[in-house]
């Protein structure tokens, strides 16, 4: 902003637009402000942002799931940042000038070791309801007390970000010890991929396990 010092004839100073007054022993001066130029982006730097931009899609859609199996790993932090930090160094493969996600790697939950040992998925077609049942390792549930944790079956429709339901999760909650999970699944208008994950978490959410990925299903 310019300003007229000692009234309508003084002096001028400071910015007006594009230009600039400038008060000297010898004068008064207008100047034209230097053009600010925008340097285009390096190929790292694009690379860099694509980078994140791919992460950064996904945790935002899974960001209510990403506070529960978050909130104990990142204390202090955000869930939000550790999950965004752990899946960028982890869970991407570059192709080209772009990165894809490797689903058996990406993490919404991370905690102790996720106990289960195999499992099974079978899709009810007639009532829409997904079932998971699992066998789990005795000495990893001892070792963490993960015997009462709560399941989450988490459906997650990565490769459609238009989809009806892009994120879906079992409404009762199963324990580890049960061995079995459903989720029922609201029919759709079209063909959906869900990705589909399980992690467990202690009754009042102050622990959690890793969370596994089971594979994809089409509905």
């Amino acid at each position: 902003m310019a300003m007229i010092k000692n009234g309508v004839n003084g002096t001028v100073s400071g910015k007006a637009g594009s230009v600039v007054f400038v008060s000297t022993k010898t004068g008064n001066y207008v100047r034209s402000l230097p053009s600010v130029k925008k340097r285009a982006p390096t190929p790292e730097q694009l690379l860099s942002r694509t980078r994140f931009k791919t992460v950064r899609s996904h945790i935002s859609l899974l960001n209510p799931i990403i506070k529960i199996g978050y909130k104990a790993y990142s204390y202090p932090k955000r869930p939000y940042d550790v999950a965004m930090s752990y899946n960028l160094n982890e869970a991407l493969i570059q192709e080209g000038d772009g990165f894809l996600v490797d689903w058996q790697k990406f993490m919404i939950a991370k905690g102790s070791p996720n106990p289960i040992t195999s499992y099974t998925m079978d899709f009810d077609q007639e009532n829409q309801v997904l079932q998971v049942t699992w066998e789990y390792d005795a000495y990893l549930e001892k070792k963490f007390d993960t015997r009462t944790y709560d399941s989450f079956l988490i459906l997650y429709s990565a490769g459609d970000d238009k989809a009806e339901y892009p994120l879906l999760e079992n409404d009762s909650k199963g324990k580890l010890m049960s061995g079995k999970q459903d989720v029922h699944i609201p029919a759709h208008k079209k063909e959906v991929t869900y990705e589909v994950f399980i992690f467990f978490v202690e009754r009042y959410g102050e622990d959690n396990t890793d969370s596994l990925h089971l594979g994809k299903i089409k509905v």
